[in-house]
Formats: C-alpha cells, structure tokens, sequence
C-alpha cells in the first residue's frame, strides 16, 4: 500500500472514530437524562407514600382508645393500623400505574416485613435488598450502557420513616424500578439517535477522504522516489504530477535522489563491514549472535555455529524463540533479555556463561561460551594451588611436631617405669596418653606421606582387573552392612599405564565412603566405560548424597563432610588421579546418593 493511500485512510479514519465518539456522548447524555427523570419520579413517588402513611398512621392511632402508655407499644400500634389499612394497597396500585418504570411500592415493618404492598402476594414477606438507583447513575458510560442494555438488575429507591431517640426506623417504603422496563423505554431512543447518526458518519468519512486525496495527491511521486530508493535505486522526478505541485515536488525528488546515492554508499560501506566483522568473530572462541531490534538472528559467529551445530544460512533471518525455544533455560534468558531491552553479564545458563548487549539501534549482541569447562578449569587450578601451599605449609608443620612428639614418647616410657611401682593405679591415665601420642604420630605421618613428593612406578595394568580386585576385597565388609555391591563392565580389558598401589588407595578411598555414606544398608554401584580413548570408573552409592555447595570442596585438603572424617582420603584420591593425568568429578541428584567419576588415559591401541 502506497503512503498517500496510507495517508488517506488514516485521516479517514480518525474522522470515522471522531464520529463515532460524538455519538456515543450523544447517546450517553440521553441514558443520563432518562435516569435523572426516573430518579426524580421514583422520589417523588416514595416520599408521597411515606406522607400518606405517616398522616394514615397518626390519624387512625389516634382514635384508638385507651392510647399506648409507652414508645414501643405506640409504634407496634401504628404497624398495625398501617397493616389493616384496606386503602393503603389500593393507593399503591394507583400510584404504581402512572409511574411506567416502577413494578413495586412496598411499605415494611419491623425486621422489614412487608405490611403492605401492589402485590397483595408480598404482604407479609420481608423486603428483598435491591441495588439503590443511585449506584446505576454513578457508574462510568459504558458499564451503565451494557447494564440498561441486559436488563438483568432491578433497582430500589428507599425511604424510612422513623421516631426520635430510635435507631430502627418504624417504616419502610421501597420503590422498585424494573430494568427491563427501563431499557424498554432507554433504547427506542438510543436506537434513533443512533440511526439518525449514521448520516454524518458517512458524509463525514466521504469528506474526509475527499479532502484527504486532495490534499496527499503529490505524495504518489514522492512515494515513488521513496520506493526507487528502497530497491536501491534513483530516477528523475516522477511523470503525471500536478502542476501545481511539480516545482516543490521536483525539488523534493532532487534531494530525495542524492539521499538515495548516499543510502547506497552506506550499503556498500555496511556490507564490507559486515564481511570484517565475521572474519574477526570467526578468530574468537565465543559464540556471537546479533539481533536486529524485532529479535531476529542478522549475524552468527562460527563458533557458534559449531555450539549449535546447525548451518549459518539455515537460522540467519529466524527470530530468537524459533532458534532457542522459551521453554529451555538459555531460551528464556535470551527471551528475557531482548524483551525487556536489559543487558546481561556473565549469566550462567546452564552450560553456557551468556552475556548480552543491547544496541543503541535496537539490536543486541549475544556472546556465549562454556561456562562447565570454565568453572571446571578454574575449580581444578584452584585446588592445585590450595594442595601446593597445604603441602608446604604442613610438611613443615608436620617436622616440626614430629622431633618433640618422640621426645613426649620417650619420656613417658621413663615415666611409666618410675611411676608405676609406686603409684599402680596411674596404668589407665599413662595408657590414655601413650593413645593419644601414637594417634597424633598417626596424623603426622599421614601429613608427611601427603606432602612428601611421590615418585610414581608404572607399569602395564588392567584398570578393570585391579578394580575387581578391590571390590571383592570390600564385598565381604559391604555384606555384613546390608550393602549390595554391583558391578558393570569390569571383566572388558582396560590397558592403561600407572601406579598399582596408588591407584588402588584412590579407588579404595572412594569405594570405602561410598560404604560409610550407607549406615543402614543401600546398593553399592561399579561401572567401568570407555570414552574417548579414556577409561571411566563411576562409583554410585544410594546414601543422602554431598550438598551441591560442597561438592567443589571435597577434594580439599582437611575438609570433610562426614563428622568423624579428616578429610584426607580424596584429597590423595585427588592426587594419585592427577599423578596418571586423569581427572575426578563428583555429581549426583540432591539428597539421592552421589556419584564419582574417575578417568584414565588408556594405552596403547587398545583405547576405543
């Protein structure tokens, strides 16, 4: 559709919805005057039936012989001559058939018994709650318009008459007007004003495109040149303009044509750095993507072709949902981020650490890399560096406790042999010290044998053999516990290079807390795989598993998260899998067990 005719029905338009709005106060002025006259008339009608009982009551309860001695039995007396009044029904019939809206006159007692009413089927039944008219009045246009129009609610307009000192009035008189009969006297006349509306919308619609035409007829040349610039192009001043037009439309088209070679400059200034930019996003090992401001994929990085392993051309031009769906977590992120126009830095989303920025043309830019192999990474050359100061911290920590720990040992030997003679009874408490020194060598032999550098002896193994060996050896102990001991895989040759012994205290430390994770029993699971030309031991316990934010401290040196433990057994574990150049992970769902999964290089050609 061209801009002048564009043009032309917008203005069209706006005159029709301008129209439209002239009539609707029309018609809402004309709801509001027959609810004012009703209003008027329903109070007009109340207050002369609450004059006529007043007056009725006065006069009848007068005449009445002896007269009550208190206020309560003067006001059950007038009740009573208002509810044996035989005029009192025949008036409300007659004021009810000059009022066209109203359906009800109803005067109440006490506890809003009817005593009299213009249904004689109502006498004697308390009043039934309406809506006050008033609440219709002040409701906004349009809800009053569908309220009159469904006819669904009635209304009331009530008046009491009541006694000084009294809280409860004596009467009550309530007018019920229909709202059916209110639409069916409303809308005949909305339905005219509106038919009579319907001329001036149409000649208004009519001139205003007339004179909408009229007044747009030069834009169809300029329109064109926009078009010729568009499709990269530019052409001399359109034919068939208006001649009044044409001098200020030629001059329009002139600069419309020297914007256009500038447009196509810049297109050809824009492609070659669009040819710049993939060359450098090709060299990064970040996964670029860009947006243009309606969420559409413009650019993509080679890398991130290959995170995503689909083809470039294939999702260039598809909109951010149809490439990563909401319903995934990076979908989301993204979804968010391009929603709502906000940046975002260094997000880890599931595996992938996203960063977006927004442009200032409405666009963004999307880098994303792995954020496992990252955290992993850091996690590992963390510990290293953790275990290298523990290690020179305590082996000389552990020296120097060491050469007076002999001393104590010594000397207590001396002691017990000169104190035991005389005083017997000291055996208990110089065996208790004799313990705790032998216990605390125990420790610093541990801490020597951890920082002392080891010196690894390979040879040629069968990693599944020496496996077995060790579960059988624990098979025994793990039956005694109520532990079931699985194993899958072990019997497939598994060559590899490595230390026996060390290997064999890295899985014995992991196996044996698996044990330990299961007081009451559980299931004891040994799986060896191959991947990658690697050798992959997983060892699963059923037992309450390790917090998620401890599982990054597990393998440090002293920490523990069983009370009892020191903390040593997978920081060695750690080691000795390091030493044969693999690696050891720990995972597992919260509270359901945990897994550990060791990897080994395997030799040879047999790795497959």
């Amino acid at each position: 559709m061209s801009l002048r005719a564009r043009l032309m029905l917008i203005l069209t338009g706006m005159a029709a919805v301008l129209s439209l709005i002239l009539v609707a106060i029309q018609i809402n002025t004309l709801i509001q005057i027959w609810l004012d006259q009703t209003d008027e008339r329903v109070t007009l009608t109340a207050h002369f039936v609450k004059s006529y009982v007043q007056d009725r009551a006065q006069e009848r309860a007068g005449a009445v012989v002896p007269q009550p001695d208190n206020l309560d039995r003067r006001m059950a007396l007038w009740r009573e001559v208002i509810a044996r009044d035989r005029e009192l029904p025949e008036l409300l019939g007659r004021t009810l058939a000059q009022r066209g809206s109203v359906v009800e006159i109803s005067v109440a007692g006490e506890w809003g018994r009817t005593l009299a009413c213009s249904n004689a089927d109502k006498v004697g039944v308390p009043i039934t709650p309406r809506l006050p008219l008033q609440s219709l009045k002040d409701r906004n246009p349009l809800d009053r318009f569908l309220l009159v129009w469904n006819g669904t609610v009635d209304y009331e307009h009530r008046v009491e008459l009541g006694v000084e000192g009294r809280k409860d009035p004596v009467f009550t008189i309530q007018v019920l007007v229909s709202s059916v009969l209110l639409r069916d006297a409303i809308m005949p006349e909305v339905g005219k004003t509106a038919i009579a509306s319907l001329p001036l919308f149409f000649f208004s619609s009519l001139a205003a495109w007339l004179v909408a035409g009229l007044a747009l007829r030069p834009l169809a040349g300029i329109s064109r040149a926009i078009d010729q610039i568009a499709s990269g192009q530019a052409g001399p001043a359109a034919p068939g303009v208006n001649p009044a037009a044409t001098r200020e439309l030629a001059a329009v088209q002139e600069k419309l044509r020297l914007l256009g070679e500038q447009f196509r400059g810049a297109q050809m200034g824009a492609s070659q750095l669009r040819d710049s930019v993939e060359r450098l996003t090709e060299r990064l090992e970040e996964g670029i993507f860009l947006f243009d401001e309606d969420g559409r994929i413009t650019m993509c990085s080679e890398t991130a072709e290959r995170m995503l392993e689909v083809n470039r051309g294939d999702i260039t031009g598809k909109f951010a949902g149809e490439v990563f769906p909401p319903t995934e977590p990076l979908g989301a992120a993204l979804a968010t981020a391009l929603g709502s126009r906000q940046p975002v830095r260094e997000a880890v989303v599931g595996r992938q650490m996203l960063n977006v920025d927004i442009l200032p043309g409405g666009g963004a830019l999307a880098r994303m890399r792995d954020a496992e192999g990252r955290r992993i990474v850091e996690n590992q050359l963390n510990l290293s560096t953790r275990l290298a100061a523990i290690s020179r911290l305590t082996s000389g920590v552990a020296h120097e406790i060491k050469n007076p720990l002999n001393s104590i040992a010594l000397r207590l030997e001396l002691l017990r042999s000169r104190v035991l003679p005389e005083m017997p009874d000291a055996t208990g408490e110089l065996d208790v010290i004799a313990q705790e020194i032998m216990r605390l060598d125990r420790v610093v032999r541990t801490f020597l044998d951890f920082t002392r550098p080891v010196e690894i002896e390979t040879r040629d193994l069968d990693l599944g053999q020496l496996t077995g060996e060790l579960v059988e050896l624990l098979r025994p102990e793990a039956e005694r516990g109520g532990v079931s001991v699985e194993t899958s895989g072990l019997d497939g040759p598994a060559p590899m290079r490595g230390d026996a012994d060390l290997l064999k205290q890295a899985l014995m430390n992991v196996l044996r807390n698996g044990l330990e994770a299961m007081p009451d029993g559980g299931k004891l699971g040994v799986r060896l795989s191959r991947e990658n030309n690697e050798a992959v031991i997983c060892i699963e316990d059923t037992g309450p598993g390790i917090p998620r934010e401890s599982r990054d401290k597990v393998f440090q040196l002293y920490y523990s998260t069983k009370k009892a433990g020191m903390g040593i057994g997978l920081a060695m574990t750690y080691r000795a899998v390091q030493l044969h150049n693999g690696g050891v992970e720990v995972g597992g769902a919260d509270g359901e067990g945990t897994v550990f999964r060791l990897r080994f290089p395997l030799s040879g050609g047999d790795g497959r």
